[in-house]
């Protein structure tokens, strides 16, 4: 009996071989491309949540409470080079990872810059219903170089996120930095800058034009003498040590 069945040839194998791999050539760096765009979208939207949820615990406890809020704004910002005795500066207040480690979970009555951490942070829990692992008890701003950057920030202390939060007397978010799943986002003069460098870094006592120019953009002339400091104003109204 003769078998009339046929097989493919080699030549017909290889063909089709070639087209498969025209089609992955073609259709892979899209889905890439997709699936990138995705994850930054979603880092901005986590990032612009946190703005407004902040705002918007910001303006009720500043307007609703009735405590001294000096105290609340402790952080200095210069707003000019030169010696630091000197310069031009903003008393301003700054929320972290590590003050939602901190105040996140505790009970009891906080004053101060501890109260308006503990309202954020329960603003934020109640925001997010997901689990943001808040780790160990380090200030995300001093992983502000290329070696000491924020994954390395992640893997040291045992957390899936990093967050500064920088904020004046009226509520209002001056600058939001955000890394969370290898992207660093940051929310500054109006828009959401990414930064996907894999040795991303948090801003820390830098000018801010660093922001800017880490993620190759042009900086506007005036954060080239912005920068937050590592002082704090202590219950004497003198300055010390922040981180």
């Amino acid at each position: 009996m003769k078998n009339n069945k046929k097989g493919f040839t080699l030549v017909e194998l290889v063909i089709v071989m070639c087209i498969i791999g025209i089609l992955a050539s073609l259709i892979v760096p899209n889905v890439i491309s997709y699936i990138r765009k995705a994850r930054v979208a979603a880092a901005v939207a986590d990032t612009r949540t946190i703005k407004a949820s902040i705002e918007s615990s910001l303006t009720d406890e500043l307007l609703l409470s009735g405590d001294d809020q000096r105290a609340a704004f402790n952080k200095v910002l210069y707003l000019e080079q030169g010696n630091a005795k000197d310069r031009k500066y903003e008393r301003v207040g700054c929320f972290t990872s590590y003050s939602w480690n901190v105040y996140k979970s505790n009970a009891g009555k906080s004053s101060g810059s501890q109260a308006i951490d503990r309202v954020i942070a329960g603003q934020l829990d109640a925001t997010f219903s997901e689990s943001w692992k808040t780790g160990k008890r380090v200030n995300p701003l001093s992983y502000n170089t290329d070696a000491k950057n924020c994954a390395k920030y992640l893997k040291d202390n045992d957390t899936n996120f990093g967050l500064v939060v920088v904020y004046n007397t009226t509520g209002e978010v001056r600058m939001i930095q955000l890394y969370r799943a290898n992207i660093l986002v940051t929310y500054i003069n109006g828009e959401y800058i990414v930064n996907l460098d894999k040795k991303a870094h948090f801003i820390g006592t830098g000018t801010w034009d660093k922001i800017y120019t880490d993620s190759d953009k042009q900086s506007p002339e005036k954060f080239y003498n912005i920068n937050l400091s590592n002082k704090q104003f202590g219950n004497d109204g003198k300055m010390g040590g922040w981180y």
